[in-house]
C-alpha cells in the first residue's frame, strides 16, 4: 500500500516539475523571440508581465505594436497601422505572425467604399485565397507601405 502512494506520489511531482519546467522554457522563448521586436517601443495600456504588450508611434505617425503570445501560447504578433485621420483611430493595418520556428504569416485590415475586409496576405502583398485578391490588388500600395514600414522597424526576412 505505501509502495503505491510513493509511486503515485512521485508520479504527480514528476508532472509539477515538468510543468515548472515547460513554463520556464516557454517564459525564455517568448522572451528571446520577441524581446527585440519590442526593443525602442513603450509598454501599452494593456500590458501585463503574463502578455507583454509594446507600442510606438513614429514621426510619420504611423503606429507599431508588438503582443506576445498569451500564456503557454507560441502565437503573438505584430502590427503596423496607417496615421489616423481626422481622429479617427480606425485605419488600414497589417498583422504579422511570426511563427514559432521562423518565418511569418500575414493579414490586412483594408477599408474600401464599400466596406472593411480582414484578409491575409502573402509576403508580397498578395492575397491569399485567390477570391479575396482583387481586395487585394485595390489596396496595393497602403499593403506595400505597411510591409516596407514592417520591414524597415523589424527587419523581417
Amino acid at each position: 500500500m505505501k509502495t503505491g502512494k510513493k509511486t503515485a506520489l512521485r508520479a504527480v511531482l514528476c508532472i509539477l516539475v515538468l510543468f515548472i519546467l515547460f513554463n520556464i522554457g516557454w517564459y525564455i522563448w517568448r522572451s528571446v523571440k520577441y524581446g527585440p521586436y519590442s526593443e525602442g517601443m513603450e509598454k501599452n495600456y494593456f500590458n501585463t508581465w503574463i502578455v507583454p504588450r509594446y507600442a510606438h508611434v513614429d514621426a510619420d505617425g504611423y503606429d507599431y505594436s508588438v503582443k506576445y503570445p498569451d500564456y503557454l501560447s507560441f502565437t503573438g504578433n505584430l502590427c503596423v497601422g496607417l496615421p489616423s485621420t481626422d481622429g479617427n483611430p480606425f485605419t488600414d493595418f497589417i498583422i504579422i505572425w511570426p511563427n514559432a520556428l521562423g518565418g511569418y504569416k500575414y493579414g490586412a485590415a483594408l477599408t474600401l467604399e464599400e466596406g472593411s475586409y480582414q484578409i491575409y496576405i502573402n509576403r508580397d502583398g498578395s492575397a491569399v485565397d485567390p477570391e479575396l485578391n482583387e481586395i487585394a490588388v485595390r489596396c496595393q500600395e497602403t499593403i506595400n507601405i505597411l510591409l516596407e514600414r514592417a520591414e524597415k522597424m523589424w527587419g523581417l526576412d
